[in-house]
This record gives C-alpha cells, structure tokens and sequence, in this order.
C-alpha cells in the first residue's frame, strides 16, 4: 500500500507566497536521490537551514525500480524537509506502475504555475518509459501562450539526442531556443553541469549522494542574473540571463 499522501505537488503550490515580492527568486534543487535516503535526510536538514528559498524543485529519480517501498520511503524522508516542495518525475520513477504511483502521490506529471513575471514549467521528459505522458506540444504550447519568462524543471536534459528524434527533437529544440525560455533544469546524469545553448541557461543538478558531500543547490535570479550554489563545495557561479 502507497502512504496516504495524495497531490503533494498541487498543495505545495498552494502553498506559495509571492515568489518575487523582494525581487529575487530563491530556488532550492535536487535529483537522482534513487535510494540514498541518508543523503537525503542530510539534504533536508541543510534546506531547513535556508530559510530564505521560495520553493525546493525535485528532479525526478526518487526511486529505482518505482516500488511502493521505494516511494513510500522517498515521501517519508521529503516529509522532513519545512520547504515547500515541488516534485517531477524521473525515468526511474517511470518504470512499471511508477506513473500510476505517482499520479496518486504528486499528481500530474506536467503542470506549471506562476509568479509576476516567470512561469514555471514542470515537464514528464521520460519518453521511452512512459511514452503515455510524454507530450512536447503540451510543453511547446505553455511556452508559446504566455508573455512571461520561463523556467523549466525535467529529469531529462532536452537535447538528450539518444532519446529524442525527428519531431520530438524539432519540438524541444524549438522549446530551448525560444527567447522567453531563460533557464532550463535537469537531473538524470548524477553530475554538476551549467553550460548554455543558444544562450538558454542549462542547469544540471548532480546526484543527492555526490562525491564531494551532499548535492544541491541554491538559485538566485535577480534582475538579470542567475547565480548557482553548489551547496557540496560552496562553489558559486553567476551567468546573465538572455
């Protein structure tokens, strides 16, 4: 039996405030926690600490096999965490019942919500398992009707070309090139990475149980700034915003 916790997602968005009222956009990100839920548990503490963060963005692989065990634990210890906590859905979260699992938990695995001048978009990236949920239109189409900047959480980077072909390719990489998308989240890779493509920010978080410690990080979007904190070194970096 699944824990009892039912549209996670949807009641933490209820719980946001003004995300933008001092004009900056504190971001905590996370991913790939898979079954290291000591990290996790570490990870939580260290965000209790930031008290500052609008919102803590999970991306995707809370599970290895999306057992019930498996998401029952990963609720458990995301449970600790005092952040309001928005999850997307993994690759190997994806696997078997995993989507029904987590439609019941978080709810649906594309949706987004907004602050004055961003919108952001949570997107089921995992096309080869779970081909059902996976809808580049729907994400080409919440990009093209609003006049706000975006941002966008997946598991899975966008120009993932051994994944993505022919017109799922052409969708997406119309989505990263498109002058509202500024920054564009990731997991699935285990490793830290901020590199830009067509001058989008493409943001990579590693995995939660890192080589060098516990792995997250801290967004800071103000003006036309974007800054990362790698929360395991304390390695900052900044890039301007397109």
């Amino acid at each position: 039996m699944l824990r009892p916790e039912r549209n996670l997602n949807e009641l933490a968005i209820n719980r946001l405030g003004d995300i933008e009222a001092d004009g900056v956009i504190r971001i905590g990100v996370f991913s790939d926690p898979h079954q290291n839920y000591k990290a996790t548990d570490k990870m939580a503490y260290q965000m209790n600490q930031a008290t500052d963060l609008d919102f803590v963005a999970g991306l995707g692989d809370f599970t290895n096999s999306s057992y019930n065990l498996e998401y029952d634990e990963f609720i458990e210890a995301i449970g600790r965490l005092d952040q309001i906590n928005i999850n997307a859905v993994g690759n190997h979260d994806s696997i078997g019942a995993g989507p029904q699992l987590y439609r019941k938990a978080f709810g649906k695995s594309n949706f987004y919500f907004e602050s004055a001048s961003y919108r952001f978009i949570f997107f089921n990236s995992n096309n080869l398992e779970n081909p059902t949920e996976f809808d580049p239109q729907w994400l080409k189409d919440r990009v093209d009707e609003t006049g706000k900047n975006v941002m966008i959480f997946s598991h899975v980077q966008l120009r993932d070309n051994e994944r993505y072909f022919n017109d799922d390719a052409t969708i997406l990489g119309y989505v990263i090139e498109h002058p509202r998308v500024k920054v564009i989240f990731n997991g699935h890779n285990h490793v830290y990475d901020l590199s830009k493509d067509n001058d989008t920010i493409m943001m990579q978080c590693g995995r939660v149980a890192g080589e060098d410690g516990t792995h997250w990080l801290t967004i800071t979007v103000q003006g036309g700034q974007f800054c990362v904190k790698r929360m395991d070194t304390g390695a900052t970096t900044c890039e301007n915003i397109k």
